[in-house]
C-alpha cells in the first residue's frame, strides 16, 4: 500500500441519489471530513436496487448526481469513485453487473437480504465468485447475524475468496463491537468502510474505526485491511 493511500470503501457521497447526501453542499462537507481523517479516495455507493431502477437507468442517474458534485470539487478533496451498493435480487448471477462495480474493476460490493438467507441465494454468492468472477465484498454483515442459521451461511461464505466489509460506526458500540471484530478475523478478506450518510447521525468515521482495529487485532491487521481496500479499489480480479 502506497503512504497515505487510505480508501473508504463505503460512502453514500453522492447528492440526491438515495438516503445519503441531499445536497452538492453536504457532500462537500462529507468529503472534506474524509480528507481530515486521511482518506484519499471514497467509493460512492449509491444504493442499487433492481425493483426500483434498471443498471442502466441507475448509471445514469448516477451520472448526473456525479456531474453535478464534480463540478463544485475543489483540488485537495478525496477522489471520488463511482460504485453502488447492490441489494440482492433474484438472478442477479444472470446480469452483467459489471457497470455496478467499483470504478474500473470488478469489485461488487453487495447488500445480501434482511431476512434469513436461503440455499438458493448463498448460492448466487458462489456462483457471482466463482463462475462470473466477481470480486464480491458484503457489506456489513454484522446486520444480518441475527439468526444462527445467516450465521451458518455466512461462515460458509467466508469460506470462499471473499470480502467483508464491517461498518466503523459498528466498532465504537459496544453492542457490536465485539462481533464486528470477530468478522473481521473471520474474513479471507477483512475490509473496512464508514458507510457515512450526512454529517450527524452517520457521518464520516473512517478514523475512528481504524483505531478501535489497531487497538484490539494490532497494526499488522490494520494493514493488511488497508491493502485489501486498494486491491478492492485497483484489481481486474483478486486472486483465488
Amino acid at each position: 500500500m502506497q503512504d497515505g493511500y487510505l480508501i473508504d470503501l463505503h460512502c453514500h457521497v453522492l447528492p440526491k441519489m438515495d438516503d445519503g447526501s441531499d445536497s452538492v453542499e453536504m457532500s462537500l462537507e462529507m468529503l472534506r471530513r474524509e480528507a481530515e481523517q486521511g482518506v484519499v479516495t471514497v467509493c460512492a455507493t449509491s444504493h442499487y436496487y433492481a425493483r426500483q431502477n434498471s443498471i442502466a437507468e441507475f448509471c445514469a442517474r448516477r451520472a448526473a448526481a456525479y456531474e453535478k458534485l464534480a463540478a463544485a470539487l475543489p483540488e485537495g478533496l478525496p477522489r471520488v469513485l463511482l460504485a453502488a451498493e447492490v441489494a440482492y435480487f433474484p438472478r442477479m448471477e444472470e446480469q452483467d453487473l459489471s457497470p455496478l462495480c467499483i470504478q474500473g474493476t470488478r469489485t461488487l460490493m453487495l447488500e445480501m437480504p434482511f431476512s434469513d438467507w436461503t440455499d438458493l441465494q448463498v448460492e448466487a454468492v458462489e456462483t457471482l465468485v466463482l463462475d462470473r468472477r466477481y470480486n464480491v465484498v458484503l457489506v456489513h454483515p454484522e446486520r444480518f447475524c441475527f439468526s444462527k442459521s445467516n450465521q451458518q451461511r455466512l461462515v460458509r461464505l467466508a469460506q470462499l475468496p471473499i470480502g467483508l466489509q464491517v461498518n466503523a460506526g459498528s466498532l465504537l458500540r459496544w453492542s457490536t463491537r465485539h462481533l464486528a471484530l470477530e468478522l473481521l478475523e473471520l474474513a479471507s478478506y477483512p475490509m473496512l468502510g464508514s458507510d457515512c450518510h450526512n454529517l450527524s447521525s452517520r457521518p464520516p468515521n473512517l478514523k475512528e474505526g481504524r483505531t478501535v482495529v489497531q487497538k484490539k487485532l494490532g497494526e499488522r491487521f490494520l494493514r493488511r485491511m488497508d491493502e485489501n481496500a486498494e486491491q478492492a479499489a485497483r484489481e481486474r480480479e483478486w486472486s483465488r
